[in-house]
């Protein structure tokens, strides 16, 4: 049995028969960024929810030293196949590297009825990201890269009881940078219902990533919300969760059936 972190444990809620798989992201944080919206979602439309821990986080960081792309990716099919038990229809809502895996299991999975990304990346800020895989394969320059990328969570998602590492291993950096070659390829290869958002203070995600990511998409359905100042944890900051988790909720039931 895992030992979560209190407040990291994956969630699932039985509900009706249409599910959602609601996904963190992989800069520290766990489960505890989605538990509010996951709890929102079921109390306003009765929907299963599954959240799981990704591969690696709720514990303690030295478990990401050995995790791959496809265990994440497992984690996110095996959730799916875990709601598609008792559900109709399924919906993924993923946010930052979430959404990333969102998009990658709706090009490969025609389940899936919808998907929601939040502050997902088509490209990142960090210049470093794309360098690591050439400087990984040269050991002079690997041994100058520090093996800890220290917690960016700031003070302020602190405050709310925030559950997650002070440090994540760099070489997390190299799964990222492979998710991104992966998901440039494959969102043509989406065409379920899409709806993308991001706001315009978010220090992570490069700023045309949303618009990339539609504009990649084969949906025929594809809306864009762009938040005017909200940070990357957007659904953590009181000014811009609400309004998030609304929009979420009313494009989710827009495309329900019934």
């Amino acid at each position: 049995m895992i030992d979560y972190l209190l407040g990291a444990e994956p969630l699932f809620i039985d509900g009706n028969a249409s599910g959602c798989l609601i996904l963190h992201g992989a800069g520290g944080g766990s489960a505890w960024d989605q538990k509010e919206f996951s709890d929102i979602l079921h109390k306003q439309t009765g929907m299963t929810v599954w959240l799981p821990s990704l591969t690696g986080f709720g514990t303690q960081p030295e478990d990401l030293l050995e995790v791959t792309l496809e265990d994440w990716l497992s984690d996110s099919h095996s959730g799916l196949d875990r709601l598609l038990e008792t559900c109709q229809q399924v919906f993924i809502v993923g946010h930052s590297m979430g959404g990333v895996l969102a998009l990658l299991t709706a090009s490969e999975r025609s389940e899936v009825s919808g998907v929601v990304t939040w502050a997902t990346p088509y490209a990142v800020k960090s210049r470093l990201l794309s360098l690591l895989p050439a400087i990984n394969k040269i050991p002079l320059l690997r041994r100058a890269i520090p093996e800890r990328h220290e917690s960016l969570a700031p003070k302020w998602i602190r405050n709310q009881g925030w559950v997650g590492y002070e440090w994540i291993p760099t070489s997390i950096g190299l799964i990222a940078h492979e998710a991104l070659k992966r998901l440039r390829k494959a969102l043509s290869n989406v065409t379920c219902p899409a709806f993308i958002i991001q706001g315009t203070a978010d220090d992570g995600v490069s700023r045309d990533s949303a618009k990339r990511i539609i504009d990649g998409l084969a949906s025929d359905r594809k809306d864009m919300y762009i938040v005017e100042g909200a940070p990357h944890a957007i659904m953590s900051n009181d000014k811009y969760k609400d309004d998030l988790f609304a929009r979420t909720i009313e494009f989710l039931q827009d495309i329900e059936i019934r």
